[in-house]
């Protein structure tokens, strides 16, 4: 049973999916269309999910579940890649990426390839204040509190 995101328990889990671009509007409208459609049917052992979705800055899909109603299980978590997997075809790009990094410098979002953000911190192109967007977060709360996080808080400190 699909809610609206800002509905969702700030508990409610979450997966991040990033686009190392921004998406424009025919592409978000298309990923609204699948992601409701999947949504609206979505169930773990035969029971609907509450959930929902959003996209953050144009770049983030996110997909949430309130598992107080319902708990999800691995093959309904499968179902939510297969859907994943398509809109990163319908799109062309690959939205399972994990080593990219997003970005933020003067309110503009940018992508790096993880090695090549080694590199852009080694140059001093970026720093420990830098702030980047935290996939790792796993619940809506979270999400609210803590995605945006400046390098030298995260786990890329270690490249500083």
């Amino acid at each position: 049973m699909k809610v609206d995101f800002k509905n969702m328990p700030d508990d409610s889990r979450i997966w991040i999916y990033q686009s190392d671009r921004d998406l424009i509007e025919s592409e978000m409208s298309m990923i609204d269309d699948k992601t409701s459609l999947f949504l609206d049917s979505w169930q773990a052992h035969g029971k609907d999910l509450e959930c929902s979705y959003t996209i953050i800055h144009k770049r983030f899909i996110i997909i949430s579940v309130n598992e107080n109603i319902n708990p999800i299980g691995g093959c309904s978590i499968d179902y939510s890649l297969q859907l994943i997997n398509d809109i990163s075809d319908s799109i062309q790009v690959n939205l399972l990426n994990r080593l990219i990094v997003n970005f933020k410098i003067d309110n503009k979002i940018s992508s790096v390839s993880l090695n090549d953000l080694k590199t852009k911190i080694k140059e001093g192109t970026l720093s420990s204040e830098t702030i980047i967007f935290n996939t790792t977060v796993n619940t809506k709360g979270e999400l609210l509190n803590n995605f945006e996080i400046d390098i030298g808080s995260s786990w890329l400190s270690k490249y500083l």
